[in-house]
């Protein structure tokens, strides 16, 4: 049975490579091609599948497949690669094959066409949105093709990124960073956190809150405010209910 199986396998082949051209390096033509000849094989009651890969070098994503072919099991267990834009068959065995190429066995299996027709239509297996990243993880889209890594995010379907020590705010700009975010309106970062003074009151130096005096000023050590200005008296004197300097 399984010289039998060889015997078929190899004219399928060879009759397909003789009524079928290939000119076209494109993964898209050669997997055509894989589920022509798959449905041939099966037809005559032999156990194949559709695999892909590379046959010139080593890989280790699917992403990273440029071609496609088929494995017949002539014998339980026992596979012989079928090069269908070739008309050749890929073993160890030079009696059988034309070609020995062990990247014909190490590729990615699909049992029938259709499951090759799903992967070829969202080769990512990312959802509408979204690609797939170097680290083979979906990634919200930034643009077509690419994502945002790092600290950066989309704007405007380009990835911004600010310089060290600051971070992008809702606003879509860069701020200077407060712990893990950053401070907005009248709030000021002191010591990794965003303190906020009650209206009326501003952050002073010493990071306390105090009494506004003026629009953005506040009164420090023996000074008061008097008529929004900070008044202090001179040595000797000090600063009466009336808001005046009085001799001590």
């Amino acid at each position: 049975m399984k010289d039998q199986n060889i015997a078929t396998i190899k004219n399928i082949i060879e009759q397909y490579h003789q009524t079928h051209t290939y000119n076209l390096t494109d993964m898209y033509a050669c997997a055509q091609m894989a589920q022509d000849v798959w449905d041939m094989v099966e037809t005559k009651g032999i156990n194949a599948s559709i695999e892909i890969g590379n046959i010139s070098q080593d890989i280790t994503r699917i992403q990273q497949s440029d071609h496609a072919w088929v494995l017949a099991e002539v014998s339980p267990g026992e596979w012989i690669a079928m090069e269908t834009t070739g008309g050749y068959l890929v073993c160890n065995d030079t009696r059988i094959c034309a070609v020995n190429n062990t990247r014909y066995y190490t590729g990615w299996t699909f049992n029938t066409p259709r499951e090759l027709q799903t992967y070829m239509m969202n080769p990512s297996g990312c959802d509408a949105g979204y690609v797939l990243g170097t680290d083979d993880v979906c990634h919200p889209a930034c643009g077509a093709n690419t994502y945002c890594t790092g600290n950066s995010v989309c704007v405007n379907q380009k990835c911004m990124t600010c310089r060290s020590g600051y971070v992008i705010g809702q606003d879509l700009q860069c701020h200077p960073a407060c712990g893990s975010s950053y401070c907005s309106g009248n709030s000021a970062c002191v010591s990794g956190q965003c303190v906020t003074c009650n209206s009326g009151y501003i952050l002073g130096s010493d990071n306390q809150c105090h009494a506004a005096c003026g629009t953005d000023t506040y009164c420090s050590g023996d000074s008061a405010c008097v008529n929004g200005q900070c008044v202090t008296c001179p040595a000797g004197y000090y600063l009466g209910t009336d808001l005046r300097c009085h001799k001590s």
